[in-house]
């Protein structure tokens, strides 16, 4: 039997079958689903999670056309061995809400969205003739009507008349309405999802036709709930399951498949065998740690990515020196508008800072929020969850405790971090490179902190904003960061104490660069208090902590330590002990 392919980019479950593609069984889900006995379900994951291939499952399981593929499609799956009563029962309207332009006046996006609507319905006539009548019938009683809501209002009323009841899978939800919001703004934004906004006006559609039962089941899925919560006042539709601990590990990869398609792999020479363990602890330190319900314990790997990885191995079987996929990284015009206001960075910049910093934000987890309150903190942060930045670290009591789940994410936000400093206070970054280079290449530290630093106190010249030591390191942190070369930890856990900076070489993708690690211990002080005696002492007190720090495991015994201490108005000290 030949190699199985990875076809990464393919959402499409038909054609992954037909083409010998790696396949994770997800089928078993189907079952849950038929068995929790809502009929619309809502489910929510980050972006290139999975969700378009699980709802391209369900789209080939339930179709009524798709009867005769049955056995070719699913024979080898749990579900193709304990099928349900409902396979292969229903006519589906599949829509993808991705498709719709985002660019252009409201008037423009409302055409084409309209436009949307209307072929998918056209489409449902085409494939369903003998059951609808086809696309005579289509082109007679849609032919003079151009808004989506009238169409898929007279849809329902004809599919009702015809006592014919269907599928409805809505594949990205919010996708182009999210993008308006990040591209256009709030006011535009709510011209869609408020009053007689059109996008609201067609979930309104949607909720008569699952009140007549024309709509018969549905499962949409999406990033958040808050454009679900704009347009119908929350979840008012059905029910929303991304929570739930039975749904936990729907899409994503658990720890057990991962092992098991790396396995196959290895097995298949298309990783070599060497490389097995390196691979392993790539993807554990880059794409896992996703939690998704805290009753079950259970830790997510983000799909996309690990497939993602072996996809480089199939073309060069080597790992590549960037591990995260470019697709991965959302558009900072997305999250901007979050962060910044007038050009000056708001709150929510200094809750983003602090997670990144390593500190526990405590938080509840809203299920729905509407536009009006995401700036507030625990709107803000559940948010950040939805986006798949964050994720539970544990409960406490009715809140949760978030975290960053791994280094993708971490690297993702430092460059959102990074480029709401930039527009804030207009930074250069283009010296940065050459100092990068003299790191990798040679371990000369020096010269990047210093530079570093002489930039940060040059925006604070600029600009009136407040430095503490968390601003001065925050600073630091988002420009170390830059590298792929480097991992940046804050706040590692070292000794029974907590260091400040852990600059660890990223040897798994880059065996040949220098080695250096660095132990960074940072010291803050306002400039009264800058004294000759006053600076000693914190240099004797950092001295010590890196000299206990530098004895953890973690850290190599020649690692480099070295003592950062300043001012809002200038570098009094950065010297190795």
């Amino acid at each position: 039997m030949t190699t199985k392919k990875i076809l990464y980019g393919v959402s499409n479950f038909e054609k992954i079958r037909e083409l010998n593609g790696y396949y994770i069984d997800k089928s078993k889900y189907i079952e849950t689903i038929e068995n929790l006995g809502a009929s619309y379900l809502l489910f929510l994951r980050p972006r290139r999670f999975g969700k378009s291939l699980f709802i391209s499952m369900l789209e080939h399981y339930y179709d009524i056309n798709k009867k005769d593929q049955f056995e070719e499609l699913f024979r080898d799956l749990y579900i193709g061995k304990n099928p349900t009563p409902l396979r292969n029962s229903f006519p589906i309207l599949k829509l993808n809400f991705s498709g719709v332009i985002t660019n252009g006046t409201v008037e423009e996006i409302e055409r084409s969205f309209n436009m949307a609507i209307r072929d998918k319905v056209r489409s449902f006539y085409e494939r369903y003739q003998t059951l609808a009548g086809g696309i005579d019938v289509f082109q007679r009683e849609f032919e003079n009507i151009g808004y989506a809501s009238d169409i898929l209002r007279h849809f329902i009323e004809l599919m009702s008349s015809g006592n014919i009841k269907y599928y409805l899978l809505i594949d990205e939800y919010d996708n182009f309405a999210n993008n308006i919001l990040a591209a256009q703004g709030e006011t535009n934004y709510a011209n869609l999802t408020h009053g007689d906004g059109f996008l609201r006006n067609f979930f309104t559609v949607i909720k008569m036709g699952t009140d007549t039962r024309a709509v018969e089941r549905m499962f949409a899925t999406g990033v958040s709930p808050l454009v679900m919560s704009d347009v119908t006042s929350g979840f008012n539709i059905g029910e929303n399951i991304s929570l739930d601990s039975i749904f936990a590990g729907m899409v994503g990869f658990t720890q057990e498949e991962v092992g098991a398609v790396v396995d196959y792999f290895v097995s298949e020479g298309v990783i070599p065998v060497n490389d097995r363990e390196k691979v392993l602890e790539t993807m554990e330190k880059n794409y896992n740690n996703y939690c998704f319900s805290v009753n079950t314990g259970l830790r997510i790997y983000n799909s996309n990515s690990v497939m993602y990885l072996i996809h480089q191995y199939t073309k060069s079987h080597e790992m590549p020196t960037s591990v995260i996929d470019t697709n991965m990284r959302t558009d900072y015009q997305k999250m901007r508008f979050l962060v910044l206001q007038s050009r000056k960075l708001n709150g929510n910049f200094n809750i983003l800072s602090e997670i990144l910093l390593g500190k526990e934000i405590e938080s509840e987890l809203k299920k729905d929020f509407p536009i009006k309150e995401i700036i507030q903190k625990d709107f803000f942060v559940s948010f950040l969850y939805y986006l798949g930045f964050i994720t539970i670290k544990k409960q406490a009591i009715d809140r949760f405790l978030f975290e960053i789940p791994n280094d993708m994410c971490r690297e993702i936000l430092w460059e959102y971090i990074r480029k709401a400093m930039e527009e804030s206070f207009e930074i250069e970054l283009a010296e940065l490179s050459s100092h990068y280079s003299k790191m990798t290449r040679k371990g000369e530290w020096r010269g990047l902190l210093e530079y570093i630093f002489s930039e940060f106190y040059q925006a604070a010249s600029n600009r009136d904003f407040i430095y503490r030591e968390e601003g001065v390191k925050g600073f630091l942190l988002a420009y170390l960061n830059i590298s792929k070369a480097y991992r940046i930890h804050s706040e590692p856990e070292m000794n029974k104490g907590y260091a400040d900076i852990f600059v660890e070489p990223n040897l798994l993708i880059f065996p040949e660069m220098d080695k250096t690690h660095l132990l960074i211990e940072l010291k803050y002080l306002k400039k009264e208090e800058a004294t000759e005696s006053m600076i000693k002492k914190c240099f004797e007190e950092a001295k010590t902590q890196l000299e206990k720090y530098a004895k953890d495991k973690k850290a190599p015994r020649d690692a480099v330590k070295v003592v950062a201490i300043t001012t809002n108005e200038e570098l009094l000290i950065l010297e190795e002990v």
